[in-house]
């Protein structure tokens, strides 16, 4: 992990309290502590914003962008409740036009220094007060590091270089407060979203999860009984955060336990499947053409496709690290094939969900996971091509950094 100076949220004052299970209020600062942090809060509502620029990347935000944080919100908080708390939290108001024009400057139509603007302005308040653990306590400035966490990702672009300085931001506030995180929250709505931020980051750095898991809301979701749709998502990815952690090391944000070993972990995959919902049935569904990479396989809903994909991620690492796959001899050879058999058709179908519902991005997003890692399976020349592709797509369109992605699987497969 990077101490870079420009990551304020390691500063975050981590402290280790029981885990409880009631009911908290909205972990946001009081009235007198409002007052005691000008910086942070003003007095009075900053809308309508004199400035167009200003208003235009706010818009930006709300149309294009809270749709890749709200996939398992039904209420979609950081698309309304966000902006609306923007209007008096200078914090969360800097970090969504950090973002806009980061997003709109990878793009190529607008200015990328004013990006770096913003999220300067944005440092100079949580610099000094992350160290303050009522501040640090605040779900605005927890779901403004979510935002920055993006923007962060983001950067990797112009940087070459990802600090993850706001994943531990994330983690600090998780581990701090996570008790308190009350379901149908803006905390219970960061929480998922940096959970799946971190999904992103442990699978194309094939390492374990280290958010910390230890909390009310990630023991509902280990539940299969009944729910609503998109807590049957939120249980794929907490599903895929332990068997992430079952396969790359063992890390205390997992317990010990059989609850986590490879057999339990792969009848929960099954079982998921066996007593999801009929509403994730796919609208539309047609299997791959001679021609195609990928079969289309439509939804109508972010949570039945981040769900779905992230059950098949699950599922893709499961197969991998099956330790019951004989390891030497003839019986070796036969398994591999069939294991990487398995493999390729389970990325075909994330793929294909990723590209047949491309009014919700994500699903392009947790499509690249699978090709960075296991894109390198595919053998085929006109394969590898469909999946050059979409991750070029997924570039183009969103400002996804794919580049590295692409040159690392080309140097894979030898092209010439």
């Amino acid at each position: 992990m990077s101490d870079s100076p420009v990551s304020p949220s390691d500063r975050f004052i981590v402290q280790d309290e029981p885990l409880s299970h009631h009911v908290h209020p909205p972990l946001v600062l009081s009235a007198d502590d409002r007052t005691l942090h000008p910086n942070v809060y003003t007095e009075g509502s900053v809308f309508p914003l004199q400035d167009k620029q200003q208003a235009t990347l706010l818009r930006h935000f709300v149309q294009n962008l809270a749709i890749w944080l709200d996939l398992c919100e039904p209420a979609h908080q950081f698309g309304t409740i966000v902006p609306q708390r923007a209007a008096t939290c200078t914090v969360l108001l800097n970090a969504i036009l950090a973002l806009s024009s980061k997003h709109l400057a990878h793009l190529g139509n607008f200015d990328r220094y004013a990006s770096d603007h913003y999220h300067q302005e944005c440092l100079n308040v949580l610099i000094p007060m992350l160290s303050n653990e009522d501040a640090a306590a605040d779900e605005n400035l927890f779901a403004a590091t979510i935002i920055l966490r993006v923007w962060e990702e983001m950067e990797y672009k112009h940087s070459g270089f990802d600090s993850q300085g706001y994943l531990l931001g994330i983690h600090a506030f998780v581990h701090g407060h996570g008790h308190k995180i009350a379901p149908n929250t803006l905390s219970a709505a960061a929480f998922w979203v940096g959970l799946r931020q971190e999904i992103y980051t442990a699978t194309v750095n094939q390492q374990p999860v280290k958010a910390p898991l230890q909390l009310a809301l990630a023991d509902f979701a280990r539940g299969l009984g009944p729910a609503e749709d998109h807590d049957w998502a939120n249980r794929a990815v907490i599903h895929c955060v332990d068997v992430l952690n079952y396969c790359f090391g063992e890390d205390s944000t997992t317990p010990s336990s059989p609850r986590f070993s490879w057999e339990a972990l792969n009848a929960w995959n099954k079982q998921w499947t066996a007593v999801l919902p009929s509403s994730y049935s796919p609208t539309f569904s047609r299997e791959r053409g001679p021609s195609e990479a990928f079969p289309q396989i439509w939804h109508h809903s972010s949570w039945h496709v981040t769900g779905i994909q992230h059950h098949i991620l699950a599922e893709l690492f499961l197969v991998s690290f099956d330790p019951k796959t004989p390891r030497i001899g003839r019986q070796r050879l036969e398994a591999a094939e069939q294991v990487n058999s398995r493999v390729c058709e389970l990325v075909r179908q994330t793929c294909g969900i990723g590209l047949s519902n491309q009014w919700s991005p994500p699903g392009l997003f947790t499509a690249c996971m699978a090709i960075t890692a296991f894109g390198d399976r595919f053998h085929e020349r006109k394969d590898q091509e469909a999946l050059v592709d979409m991750l070029r797509l997924t570039e183009k369109e969103h400002a996804r950094p794919t580049e590295a992605i692409q040159q690392q699987l080309i140097r894979a497969w030898n092209w010439t």
